[in-house]
Order: structure tokens, then C-alpha cells, then sequence
């Protein structure tokens, strides 16, 4: 053999060790094979986290339904004391939070909603960094300052912060 055909066999030799280190490294499938992960138990493993997450559902569903009772049985309660001191019952007035937001520049829309549940604008976070993550509001958010209160809705509050029409 002469000394080139060996070099080339040398340099093919390491260029195939680094292309399967590289592969290994990223995570590659280049026809290597791999564990063979079984199919079956990751499918149990969602059902079950699906039934469980369906009994949770269940469950909130049932005190959802037993609020409105309790609420209501409350409302009875407190008309009653009010026809036995000849008052009348009035709605309590409803608070209404208000506050600055301060928008600055990079904010993520995470922030922002946690920064209108934290001043009582908002009950639900997740539900604001949702909203504003939907294509109509991203990457939308515009610098400056905001008074805000509760009783604007979601859609309203994102309207005026992303400079959106309403």
C-alpha cells in the first residue's frame, strides 16, 4: 500500500468517528440504532394522567355547582334579616382596583399579566399572558405608562396596551 491510499483511509476513519461523536452529542438518528423506547407504557402513562386530570375536572365541576347554592342560600339569608329590620338590601358597591402599568421595553407579556393579578386588576394571570400571546396582541406591546382598572375586561386591557383599535 502506498502512503496516500492510508492517509485517505486514516482521514475517512476520523472523519466517520467525528460525525457519529457529533451525532451522538445533538442527539442525531442517522440510521444508529437507539433504545427502543416501548410505545405502550408511554401511552399508559398518558392515560392515566388523562383520567386523573378528568377526575380533577370532575371534582371542580361539582363545587362549581355547589357555589351558586351556597351563594344563593347567603342571598336568602341575608334578605331575610333585612325584612325582619324593615331595610332594604342593597348590591354592595362593587370595589374597583386601579393602577399605573408601566411598559418598558422587552417586557414579556408573563410579566405584565402577573404585574395586573399582583395590583388586583385581574384575577387570572395566565389567562392575560394567553390573550396576549395570541397573534392579534404579540409582539405588540408598546412602551409607556397605562391606567388601568378591574372593571375593564381582558380584551379592553390588551386593546389599550398593545395601541390595538377598539
Amino acid at each position: 500500500m502506498n502512503k496516500s491510499a492510508i492517509r485517505a483511509f486514516g482521514i475517512a476513519l476520523f472523519l466517520v468517528g467525528a460525525s457519529l461523536a457529533l451525532a451522538a452529542r445533538f442527539d442525531l438518528n442517522i440510521g444508529l440504532p437507539t433504545k427502543a423506547s416501548s410505545n405502550t407504557e408511554n401511552v399508559e402513562e398518558l392515560q392515566q394522567k388523562l383520567e386523573q386530570a378528568n377526575k380533577e375536572i370532575a371534582l371542580l365541576k361539582g363545587q362549581v355547582k355547589q357555589a351558586p347554592k351556597e351563594n344563593t342560600q347567603k342571598t336568602d339569608a341575608t334578605e331575610t334579616k333585612a325584612k325582619d329590620n324593615h331595610e332594604s338590601v342593597d348590591a354592595p358597591a362593587a370595589d374597583v382596583a386601579t393602577m399605573t402599568l408601566q411598559i418598558y421595553s422587552g417586557i414579556a407579556p408573563y410579566t405584565v399579566a402577573k404585574k395586573l393579578e399582583d395590583g388586583g386588576i385581574i384575577e387570572n394571570s395566565v389567562e392575560m399572558e394567553l390573550l396576549l400571546a395570541n397573534p392579534k396582541y404579540a409582539r405588540s406591546l408598546q412602551i409607556g405608562s397605562y391606567e388601568i382598572n378591574s372593571s375593564m375586561s381582558l380584551e379592553e386591557i390588551a386593546k389599550l396596551i398593545t395601541g390595538k383599535k377598539q
